[in-house]
């Protein structure tokens, strides 16, 4: 089963894993709403999506500046 890694890009930090194992991804709001096969859901306020790559299996958030 291919699910994603959710990693926030940020500033000085670099990149780091925020969610993995995320089957469900929604975005309203200024809101990025990521849920995991056990339904545990993450919120990340103040980013945008920057790259869904379904091949790798990863998603790209970045915060905003």
């Amino acid at each position: 089963m291919c699910l994603l890694k959710v990693y926030l890009e940020g500033g000085e930090s670099g990149r780091r894993l925020v969610a993995r194992d995320v089957a469900f991804v929604s975005e309203s709001d200024g809101e990025v709403k990521v849920k995991d096969i056990d339904l545990k859901e993450v919120v990340l306020k103040g980013v945008d999506i920057v790259l869904i790559d379904a091949l790798n299996s990863i998603l790209i958030l970045r915060e905003r500046t």
